[in-house]
């Protein structure tokens, strides 16, 4: 593992997006503790180099340049440069705020290069997740949840061995169609799908929140961060998106972690290693919001959770990389008008039973198996 100086070197993946953008918040409010050593986005090449100015990181990367935009000097383009900035680069924590499969291969270089890697990149571990935790394993890193879900897990359980917790909770908001049932569903927009509650986000997680994908993608990642208790992992719906996780233990005692909805907070402890420091967030306020309340998961509406246990019943398989597959390609259908919302599930769950499913001992593996839905979901669109 990577020698830590006072200050804290990071290195940004997906500055220019939600997560990356609220992480350079939270370096800049550190005082120095973190230093952005390395930021790199996709295409934004107009927000990276306003980044890069206002943050003077040593590295600065575009993956996916447009050909005919003149780039300046100081940005390095393409994945090979970041791939060969992430094995060269002496950093701290890696934070992956890339949204979507494009973020596992860095996931598995920043792990191999050793360093500490705070994921927000769910798919990492939904796709990968017993290749991901052996490469961390190898090479003495550790993975660091961002997800306001998990870090509040990893929170709860804190110094507690995990063979005293007995069951696990996960909230959902439910989304900006909660209480809906399916005839209401098929008429649904987009604009109306991205319209979350609570969160803001990007088209695709924002998509998978009205969907529950998102929370079934979650789970997926509990399981292989923390294992699955003798109680099991339970998803409840909490609208209000205070209470973002509660373990109960094997004594009787629950811990629950709360805060204001601020993906600023999970970010801040992540990229401190659990360390307590300042920073800028919203007081919670119990009594302004007046109440917090909880309800049962409609899986006959939102089947998102029953189509995720394909892949927790078959773990370590290319099952979850089909499952991600599917949903990027549906989500993608949906956002561009080619399918309805309804057909999201229809689209993954026939997926799902197309696939013969390989142990996913090696990215090359994965890969395959994430093209392959990808063409069949595609065909089955035109």
């Amino acid at each position: 593992m990577t020698m830590r100086s006072p200050s804290r070197r990071v290195a940004i993946l997906g500055s220019t997006g939600s997560i990356g953008s609220q992480a350079l918040e939270v370096i800049s409010e550190s005082k120095g503790q973190l230093v952005p050593t390395l930021i790199a986005a996709g295409s934004r090449l107009q927000s990276l180099h306003s980044q890069y100015l206002e943050h003077s990181p040593e590295d600065v990367i575009l993956v996916s340049p447009d050909p005919e935009t003149s780039i300046p000097a100081e940005i390095k383009t393409g994945s090979e440069s970041l791939l060969q900035a992430l094995s060269e680069g002496q950093y701290d924590v890696v934070l992956n705020g890339i949204t979507g499969f494009a973020g596992l291969t860095y996931s598995l270089k920043a792990l191999e290069s050793g360093c500490d890697l705070a994921l927000a990149n769910k798919e990492s571990l939904v796709t990968a997740g017993s290749l991901m935790k052996e490469t961390a394993r190898q090479n003495d890193a550790q993975i660091i949840p961002v997800d306001s879900e998990h870090n509040a897990i990893q929170q709860c359980i804190g110094a507690h061995p995990f063979q005293g917790v007995h069951r696990i909770l996960l909230t959902a908001s439910g989304g900006p169609f909660r209480g809906m049932d399916r005839q209401q569903l098929e008429k649904v927009t987009v604009d109306q799908a991205l319209a979350h509650p609570t969160w803001k986000m990007g088209p695709r997680i924002s998509v998978d929140s009205a969907t529950l994908f998102n929370k079934a993608f979650e789970l997926i990642e509990a399981v292989d961060l923390f294992g699955t208790p003798p109680g099991g992992i339970e998803v409840v719906v909490h609208p209000q998106s205070v209470i973002h996780a509660l373990v109960e233990f094997q004594d009787g005692n629950s811990i629950s972690h709360l805060s204001e909805p601020d993906m600023r907070v999970p970010i801040r402890n992540a990229l401190n290693i659990g360390e307590r420091r300042s920073g800028n967030f919203s007081p919670l306020d119990l009594v302004g919001r007046g109440e917090l309340s909880f309800e049962t998961v409609d899986h006959e509406t939102f089947p998102a959770l029953r189509l995720a246990q394909t892949v927790l019943d078959c773990p370590g398989t290319t099952y979850g990389a089909v499952l991600n597959a599917a949903d990027e390609e549906a989500v993608s259908a949906f956002l561009s008008g080619d399918v309805a919302f309804l057909q999201i599930y229809d689209l993954v769950e026939r997926a799902i039973q197309e696939h013969s499913p390989q142990e996913a001992s090696c990215l090359e593996i994965i890969l395959e198996a994430d093209l392959e839905t990808r063409k069949r979901i595609r065909s089955w669109i035109l």
